[in-house]
């Protein structure tokens, strides 16, 4: 035989060995799969069987109280200690860990310690709401300051007021990326306009700021007042008769004192 087809045939031969190996091993494979199958429902079948059976010397009734037991229901906890960071506690640290070169560590102090500012200023924010609007009392339970991250970037404050004829006004009050997501509007020159002709909304002036009201059947009325360069104030009311009546509402919180609070110029 000469080199070349004695070469070639070596090369088919490997070949089909190669397939033949490969053929095996996924039958091989296949086998064992599905015995693990077999094995699977076997378990199963088993344990179902197994339930549907009455163990010996145990009554019906102990059988549903131990059914009972295993689906108890938490019923009393109070949740997790909120506390916010200690500000002067985390410079320090901070201070100590960039002397240390600990970087990493030093930089999520510094965060810890903004962060610890952050909520600080919202819960000031929220103390010098009113605590009262045309009637409606605030639902203190329901009081929130919230941060995601430095510079107010996350920063939400919400109050709640709620009264009679299932009446109620929803202030929230942070960065403008965070809150709004209202469709139709985008920023020019630090004003919502309008992109679209919708007549359910409109601009509007509210205490020497643009703003824009906008109604819907469902959520009621919605003032959008943004201020600075990323903030904004908005107050929902909902089960209320008119716009004035809205405005009216609306017209308890001061925004010029809030810009001040949160440093915007």
């Amino acid at each position: 035989m000469e080199p070349k087809f004695f070469k070639a045939f070596l090369i088919v031969l490997v070949l089909s060995m190669l397939s033949l190996s490969l053929h095996a091993q996924r039958t091989i494979l296949r086998k064992l799969q599905e015995k693990t199958e077999e094995k699977i429902v076997r378990e199963i079948l088993g344990e179902e069987e197994k339930s549907e059976e009455t163990p010996e010397n145990t009554s019906p009734d102990e059988n549903n109280q131990s059914r009972e037991s295993e689906n108890v229901s938490n019923r009393r906890g109070g949740g997790l200690n909120q506390e916010a960071p200690d500000v002067l506690a985390n410079i320090s640290q901070a201070k100590d860990n960039f002397d240390a070169a600990n970087y990493r560590q030093a930089k999520t102090s510094v965060r810890n310690a903004l962060w610890g500012v952050e909520l600080e200023i919202g819960k000031k924010v929220l103390e010098d709401l009113p605590a009262s609007v045309e009637g409606l009392e605030k639902i203190d339970g329901e009081d929130k300051v919230s941060t995601a991250g430095a510079g107010f970037v996350g920063l939400v404050i919400e109050r709640v007021y709620r009264g009679d004829d299932d009446q109620q006004v929803k202030a929230t009050i942070g960065n403008d990326s965070a809150l709004l997501g209202l469709a139709g509007y985008y920023m020019a020159d630090g004003i919502y306009m309008q992109s679209t002709d919708q007549t359910d909304q409109k601009q509007i002036q509210f205490q020497n700021h643009n703003a824009v009201i906008r109604y819907d059947d469902y959520d009621g009325y919605t003032l959008s007042v943004p201020f600075g360069q990323s903030s904004v104030v908005v107050i929902n009311a909902v089960n209320f008769d008119t716009e004035s009546q809205f405005i009216a509402a609306a017209n308890n919180f001061n925004i010029s004192k809030i810009k001040t609070q949160l440093g915007e110029q």
